[in-house]
């Protein structure tokens, strides 16, 4: 079993447990600037750590049920009804879907406009149950949860007739209703009111797990504000905050120009982060606190924020990572084009290189801050080659926890496609290359030497991407993953005493003709197999249709052949059964070829038939 797999398995027996015994909160609550084990994640000299001191390196999604935004632009348009069962539901599936991908981490940013009154209080309201049932069963699967506190101006429906409509936001009377997040870091009351909203969150009891989030070690860090935006030099003189900086001008004895300007961001980026730092703190939570640095570039016209962030109390700092956003025509929501046989060499040279990409990430004062990649994705792209490239480089920008936006839930997700779109089901070859993504991404050392040279054409002992052959591998004593046919003798080999495949295509170890992901977790006497349904492209996966009829055709009858060739596993001692409505229904093998059947999707055991009476 890899590192993965044992924290992994020892956390979720750490959160049953906890679950099962009715267990209330922490039994410690070590400082994390003290660098020592406890039952949270921790940061010390600029790295985060699990409980067991070992390095932190998480692989999610962001996944979204508790955001207006995502009902009403998503659910809403495929005739979803607004309850909870429905959600609820979707959360489930979710989450059992990127289980399969390996994923162990789940990001969730929240506008608090969802659920908080005119003083920052805390609604009982729809949105705020799904986000306490959505972190409780992401932490039974042994999954860990980012949480991002501020967002704003999310309340917008899309539709064909205006993609970019807003509607009311949940709560009428919220705070944050009509405020932009430039305003977040300036207007005093919102400041004092967001302080209100981060304690009652905080120390929220949460429902589905007697305990409060600020006691829930599920729960692996803090985010401030989801891309926060800061007013220009220009900006500023056109709002009521002007007055703020002139004031401080004179108490500086300065004079006013764009420099000094700069001088007055800085700080007021930095007390605003502090501040939010100290409140968190003085609930008693201990997660490490993240601030997020944005998308490559921004560091251009904000350097003074870049030093305020690394000057501040914050632990870790996060950035986004978009390959193909900037190579569409703007607006890219009107002018897609399929990027999957774009070549990326370059786009991963300059992110590496330059500092005003991502090189800053990479200065001693940042080295101090550990790094994680709140969203990304392979913009209006299907490789099976480009996540595990991604991964590679993240590793090499020190990043421990990556989480990709934002995953197509079932209940949607045939009718999607566009700039961002991942679903185990709909985009089988994209996911398959997600999951081989997230073994790439926890094998690799942190800040290793990143050679631009290989960064879209790469072999090691345990894993290869190709953007020539389309194709991705990873390979370990446990893990056999990949995104498409695997040729013979192509390297990784599969280990001999493999336990877990997954993959897309066929390979030495599973012939399949079928067109969904397929994954084998395999023990003794038992192998438990799933397949996704056949996945039918009806329209491109990259265009702009935006939930405007069926995108991925789900075929769930159709029957493939199947053969798995597996050592000490063979039709003469063994048995295949499928698994439906709880009951097991025997499989007839097909040849003496391996174990051979024609396979429907659905889930199956193959059972060893040794000492069992036929």
């Amino acid at each position: 079993m890899n590192l993965h797999n044992i924290i992994k398995t020892t956390f979720t027996s750490i959160v049953l447990s906890i679950f099962l015994i009715g267990c209330g909160g922490p039994q410690k609550n070590v400082a994390q600037e003290e660098g020592k084990s406890n039952e949270f994640i921790y940061a010390k000299d600029g790295r985060l750590f699990f409980p067991n001191g070992e390095e932190v390196a998480l692989w999610g999604v962001n996944l979204q049920p508790a955001l207006s935004w995502e009902y009403n632009s998503l659910f809403k348009l495929v005739g979803a009804p607004m309850d909870s069962d429905t959600l609820k539901l979707a959360t489930d599936l979710s989450l059992d879907e990127i289980e399969k991908m390996d994923c162990d981490l789940v990001r969730v940013h929240l506008t608090p406009s969802d659920f908080t009154n005119d003083k920052g209080e805390l609604v009982e309201t729809f949105y705020l149950d799904q986000l306490d049932y959505m972190v409780a069963e992401a932490a039974k699967r042994g999954m860990y949860v980012y949480i991002t506190f501020l967002n704003s101006n999310m309340g917008f429906d899309i539709n064909v007739e205006d993609p970019h409509a807003h509607t009311p936001t949940f709560v009428e009377n919220s705070y944050l209703k009509g405020k932009t997040r430039k305003e977040l870091l300036l207007n005093k009351e919102l400041i004092e009111k967001s302080k209100v909203y981060l304690k009652a969150l905080l120390d929220r009891k949460n429902p589905y797990t007697s305990k409060s989030y600020k006691e829930t070690s599920a729960i692996a860090v803090w985010e401030i504000v989801n891309e926060p935006i800061y007013y220009s030099y220009k900006e500023i003189k056109e709002t009521p905050y002007f007055s703020q900086y002139t004031t401080w001008l004179t108490e500086q004895k300065l004079k006013d120009n764009k420099e000094n300007y700069f001088k007055f961001r800085h700080d007021k980026v930095l007390n605003y982060i502090d501040g939010m730092y100290d409140v968190i703190r003085e609930t008693g939570a201990v997660q490490p606190v993240v601030w997020n640095c944005n998308w490559h570039r921004m560091i251009t016209k904000h350097k003074d924020v870049f030093d305020a962030v690394a000057e501040s109390k914050v632990e870790v700092v996060s950035f986004c990572n978009y390959p193909g956003q900037s190579v569409c025509k703007k607006p890219y929501t009107k002018n897609p084009e399929d990027l999957s046989n774009y070549d990326f060499t370059s786009f991963f040279t300059d992110a590496y290189q330059q500092d005003d990409w991502y090189n800053w990430a990479l200065t001693p004062k940042f080295m101090k801050k550990a790094k994680v990649a709140y969203e990304f994705e392979i913009f209006y792209n299907q490789s099976g080659y480009l996540y595990p490239a991604q991964a590679a480089f993240f590793r090499a920008m020190g990043v421990q926890m990556a989480t990709m936006w934002h995953y197509s839930m079932p209940r949607y997700a045939p009718y999607r496609n566009g700039s961002h779109h991942l679903s185990l089901t709909c985009t089988p070859h994209k996911a398959a290359s997600y999951a081989v993504a997230g073994e790439v991404f926890r094998s690799m050392p942190l800040y290793h030497k990143y050679d631009v040279k290989k960064a879209v054409e790469n072999t090691t002992d345990h894993f290869m991407y190709s953007f020539k052959k389309d194709l991705s591998i990873y390979s370990d004593k446990d893990n056999y993953f990949y995104s498409g046919d695997v040729a013979q003798n192509v390297d990784p080999q599969p280990s001999k005493d493999v336990k877990h495949v997954l993959g897309y295509g066929s390979s030495e170890v599973v012939k399949y003709e079928g067109k969904g992901v397929y994954r084998l977790d395999i023990a003794d006497q038992e192998i438990n197999l799933y397949i996704a349904p056949n996945a039918f492209e009806l329209k491109p996966l990259w265009g702009k249709d935006w939930l405007v009829g069926l995108v991925t055709d789900l075929d769930t009858k159709s029957s493939h052949p199947m053969t798995i060739q597996l050592d000490k596993w063979n039709a003469d001692n063994s048995k295949v059964v499928k698994i439906e409505n709880g009951k097991e229904q025997k499989v007839k093998l097909t040849s003496k070829n391996g174990i051979s059947f024609d396979a429907t999707p659905g889930n199956y055991k193959v059972m060893k038939t040794a000492g069992l009476s036929k």
